[in-house]
């Protein structure tokens, strides 16, 4: 499973919609409005309620089931990186002498530790289970790129911690209950670091998260990327802390771009809430974005069950909020811009939209922003031996000699094609930027090395879906959407079968779909906006964004009511402004009902 998308879809738009009222009745967030592959399930202690804590077996257990195991470090006496969570061995190893059980990993060398059985106190099935080092847990995250592993730092010096794992830093996050150790790691590994601030609160009152959050905002949540509240039950079944708490911290956290999560938490009065599906629901509706969890089987029973359960009357102005909305800024501005420059794409982060960028690659091997597979319409004044070649045909250098503004008015003239260099460091100027990513003619495994330090910032989109699924080998950490190109060739029945297809396979992979649509002057839509409601809310019951993109009217309020009428909760647009505005008298018409 993919984590975590680093921000939020309402931080996107926020610099658009800044000044619009906040409308009385706004819808409630919910992670219906999120990518179901961006919702994150922690293991504790390496599902260590299924297999023994902290042990091979229960991390292939929790990998094998998409989640992401959490395990605890601590360090040998002769300074060797071992994965074990307490500070003796008196519950792990009963049946050692007094001298082993009151012993801790910090007082034993590595030899001594590795003869350790930590598997026999769980079952005779898992007999013979050992006290795994760093090393080999780095070995089992390069055997799949897809995995990751959530580091607990007990008693571990972090500059050896951030040296053992670097051939895997981007499958690591660290976590601790102490917010000094991650603004630390912030500052050992300040261009990879990932790290979550867990808070086991004690008592679990209202109070005691206030006066943890208050410390944070001091320090401007330095180092926090995500944040876990352990949450339980009292005698008469109500949350600890209230749910108002809960609310209120998750909304602040997304407001912040931190990725709220909570932990359902064992006590005397809640002693089954790993197991708890209800409970796991009640966490979501109160904001949850993932989950810490002694069971990660019934974490994801609870959130695919919340997904399925997506109402019949579901309508996108009643659930997603305003300012949540995404608009995909087609080609970086659509016609509102020269296609695909660096100048655009910083137009389009700048009125709240996520730019397009086709990428092609040079005779030489540069990565480039181009979409036509020749220069003939954006370079028409070039000579004919020009413009009948594309990017391939050049080499980078040549490339870049080429104006690709001009043809968009005077105003435009000078700007060159984009390398993938320069959308990088643009994307690293702002975490909370995304790019879409169009696959014209590329390497995969090239762009996909390139670009690791931002893989969560970048949507790949592709019509094909097997190549969907062979750049998530690459970059699971990115997001990807299908297109679905139904308006110049097919029928909706055709778009059906082809949908459906996909939908058996239960959309692996795809955080967002989007269909091309037609709306004529009258509001009429191909493919019918009962198919469109099909998609949507089959998609929604999956966990994947539904977007459309009209090809003919696209600057058009009708066009915008009759999709979002028909569930469509994103849009790619060549009219981007003309789009937010629709967008938003849309919302302003619902007020006024």
């Amino acid at each position: 499973m993919t984590r975590h998308i680093q921000m939020t879809a309402a931080l996107i738009v926020a610099s658009l919609f800044a000044a619009v009222a906040t409308f009385g009745a706004e819808a409630q967030w919910t992670i219906r409005n999120k990518a179901r592959e961006s919702i994150t399930v922690v293991a504790h202690r390496g599902a260590g309620d299924l297999a023994p804590e902290n042990c091979i077996s229960s991390l292939e257990l929790t990998w094998g089931m998409g989640g992401i195991p959490e395990v605890d470090v601590r360090t040998t006496k002769d300074g060797h990186i071992m994965m074990f969570h307490d500070g003796n061995f008196k519950r792990v190893c009963p049946n050692e002498s007094e001298e082993i059980r009151n012993s801790s990993v910090e007082k034993m060398t590595y030899e001594e530790v590795r003869k350790l059985d930590i598997g026999s106190f769980r079952g005779e099935e898992f007999k013979g289970e050992k006290v795994v080092s760093i090393e080999e847990i780095v070995e089992a995250l390069k055997k799949d790129a897809r995995r990751e592993v959530v580091i607990d730092v007990k008693n571990v010096d972090f500059q050896a911690l951030a040296d053992a794992v670097k051939d895997v830093r981007f499958q690591i996050t660290l976590t601790s209950g102490n917010e000094d150790d991650l603004a630390k790691w912030a500052d050992i590994n300040p261009s990879w670091f990932d790290a979550t601030l867990w808070m086991g609160l004690g008592r679990y009152t209202d109070q005691d998260v206030e006066k943890r959050f208050e410390k944070l905002r001091a320090n401007n949540f330095k180092g926090i990327k995500r944040l876990q509240i352990h949450v339980a039950k009292d005698a008469t079944g109500a949350l600890k802390p209230s749910p108002e708490c809960i609310r209120a911290r998750a909304e602040e956290c997304r407001a912040r771009g931190i990725e709220f999560q909570t932990m359902p938490w064992r006590t005397a009065d809640c002693p089954h809430a790993e197991t708890d599906i209800e409970f796991y629901k009640e966490l979501i509706r109160l904001g949850s974005m993932g989950f810490g969890t002694d069971r990660p089987d019934c974490a994801y029973q609870a959130i695919d069950e919340f997904y399925a359960e997506s109402p019949e009357d579901w309508n996108v102005r009643d659930n997603i909020p305003f300012k949540e909305m995404l608009v995909q800024g087609h080609r970086g501005m659509g016609d509102e811009a020269p296609e695909g420059t660096l100048e655009t794409f910083r137009l389009a982060w700048e009125k709240g939209i996520v730019p397009e960028a086709d990428v092609r690659m040079t005779k030489d091997g540069v990565i480039m922003s181009f979409h036509d597979n020749n220069f003939q319409r954006i370079i028409p004044d070039a000579p004919e031996n020009v413009r009948k070649l594309g990017v391939k045909d050049f080499t980078y250098e040549e490339c870049r000699k080429l104006d690709v503004g001009a043809y968009k008015g005077e105003q435009f003239k000078g700007q060159r094609m984009v390398d993938l260099n320069e959308m990088i460091a643009a994307l690293k100027e702002d975490p909370q930027r995304l790019i879409f990513f169009d696959v014209k003619q590329v390497d995969f495994q090239i762009l996909a090395k390139a670009t690791q330090e931002i893989h969560p910032q970048i949507i790949l989109a592709s019509s094909n879906y097997n190549e969907i699924k062979e750049w998530k080998k690459y970059a699971p950490r990115s997001k990807a959407m299908l297109w679905m190109p139904t308006t110049w060739a097919g029928t909706p029945e055709d778009l059906v079968d082809r949908f459906n297809k996909i939908r058996d396979e239960n959309f692996a992979g795809l955080y967002a779909l989007q269909v091309h649509v037609v709306v004529d002057e009258q509001g009429n839509v191909k493919p019918t906006p009962e198919v469109l409601r099909y998609c949507g809310t089959e998609l929604r019951k999956k966990g994947v964004i539904f977007e459309t993109l009209s090809w003919k009217n696209g600057d058009k309020y009708q066009t915008y009511k009759v999709l979002m009428d028909a569930g469509s909760a994103s849009f790619a647009t060549d009219y981007p402004t003309a789009t937010m505005e629709a967008i938003q008298k849309y919302y302003d018409e619902g007020e006024t009902k």
